[in-house]
């Protein structure tokens, strides 16, 4: 009778082992991780390609590409503008009197000229002006652009590593709790423990690989923002970048000179716009060829006429009241960049020194959850703990070596912000 309560009990043990944990039952050990992607590619690490290399990829990709052409074309038209000796184009005008249609005395008249807008007292100088701002400026938008591109090719670069180092982290746990569950099967066969722990390992082993299935799908959309920047299908191996040797918002900041190019464009603009508002002088070379009737002869003559304009400074300031609320806009644009320069810089000096004391206190934490990790280990493979307080220490000897590893690369990405920040590429 005792014997058939015995194997009833064991039968009962089994079978709720077996409703409990089909998912488990179903891996094999050892198993990899089904990726939920497992369609895409994995970026290759490649020591060999330099940041330079993925930097120029990115920065032709750049959507902003074509802004470049259109500076540029810019800048050689206002050149060609300034070259010309004529404040713009010159205009052929035409005449012709008759009187067949009145008294038909044989009278007519025919005139011929063209005329020529002169330039300002200044104006040409200006023109000149804006075609050399026009020029800077496109050098400034190069720079600018540049400095874009490795903003956003910083922050995808520090997702990756984030994301590589908690996959490698999930990994890694993984690894531990399969370990822990082999030792929990070996002392269960012997007698040691009740089923009841052995369960509970494996519900550590099932969480730890939904904890890197979730991580590798955060891989995954990091390559994918990697790859849709650069379109590549290789990484660097690391990116380290070292303290910027400028410490302060300056005016050959990328961002700040193609602004402070932008408003001396303004400045120009308004005053070629005031120039245009108070008129042009125009010179007119004419030739006429005329006759009073029928019996008298044709007289040809040649002519000069001059046009100056003069007064109406309301209209010129009425007609310029657009390039001055531009240049206003402009004068703002920049004290609004500068200041949120400034701030970001502030921010990132504060969180850099925060963080190197964070980080002294995740050493300390680190080392001792893994002395804490390896003593409750060797305990409970020796028979002289429970699995309970063994998994509590596993677990927090791996969040306290993800959290030090994640400050280490959050420190990295802050000196790379730190860099973006005072203007410096990478």
């Amino acid at each position: 009778m005792r014997n058939l309560l015995q194997m009833l009990r064991r039968g009962v043990v089994i079978a709720g082992a077996v409703t409990i944990l089909p998912v488990y039952a179903a891996l094999p050990e050892n198993e990899t991780v089904a990726h939920p992607h497992s369609e895409h590619s994995h970026l290759v690490a490649n020591s060999a390609l330099s940041l330079a290399e993925v930097f120029r990829a990115a920065l032709d990709k750049a959507p902003e590409q074509p802004m470049t052409g259109a500076y540029q074309q810019q800048t050689d038209v206002q050149q060609r503008v300034s070259r010309s000796f004529i404040a713009s184009r010159p205009r052929l005008s035409l005449s012709y009197w008759d009187d067949q249609a009145a008294d038909d005395a044989g009278l007519r008249e025919m005139e011929a000229g063209v005329e020529f807008d002169l330039w300002r007292l200044g104006e040409r100088r200006g023109a000149q002006a804006l075609a050399a701002d026009y020029e800077a400026g496109s050098e400034a938008w190069d720079a600018y652009l540049k400095l874009l591109v490795a903003g956003r090719l910083r922050t995808v670069l520090h997702m990756l590593d984030a994301a590589q180092a908690e996959v490698d982290h999930a990994r890694a746990a993984l690894d531990d709790a399969e370990k822990l569950l082999a030792v929990s099967q070996k002392r269960f066969q012997t007698g040691a423990i009740s089923r009841s722990a052995v369960m509970q390992s494996e519900t550590l082993v099932l969480e730890m690989r939904q904890q890197l299935l979730s991580r590798q799908t955060e891989l995954v959309d990091a390559e994918r923002q990697y790859a849709i920047l650069t379109g590549l299908t290789e990484r660097p191996a690391s990116v380290i970048e070292s303290m910027p040797s400028v410490r302060e918002i300056d005016q050959q900041h990328p961002q700040l000179h193609f602004l402070l190019m932008q408003r001396q464009q303004r400045a120009d603009q308004l005053a070629q716009q005031r120039h245009k508002a108070a008129g042009n002088s125009t010179v007119s070379l004419r030739m006429r060829r005329e006759r009073g009737s029928d019996v008298e002869p044709e007289i040809e003559s040649l002519g000069v006429s001059v046009s100056i304009p003069f007064g109406g400074s309301s209209h010129t300031d009425a007609a310029s009241s657009a390039e001055a609320l531009a240049l206003s806009d402009a004068d703002v644009r920049v004290r609004q960049v500068r200041l949120q320069l400034q701030q970001q810089l502030h921010e990132v000096e504060h969180e850099l020194d925060v963080l190197a004391e964070s980080i002294d206190y995740a050493t300390q934490t680190l080392e001792l959850s893994k002395k804490h990790w390896q003593m409750a280990n060797k305990a409970f493979a020796m028979g002289e703990s429970d699995i309970r307080p063994t998994i509590l220490a596993l677990q927090q000897y791996r969040r306290s070596q993800l959290n030090w590893q994640l400050l280490q690369l959050r420190h990295n990405a802050l000196i790379s912000s730190y860099k973006q920040t005072v203007g410096e590429l990478l």
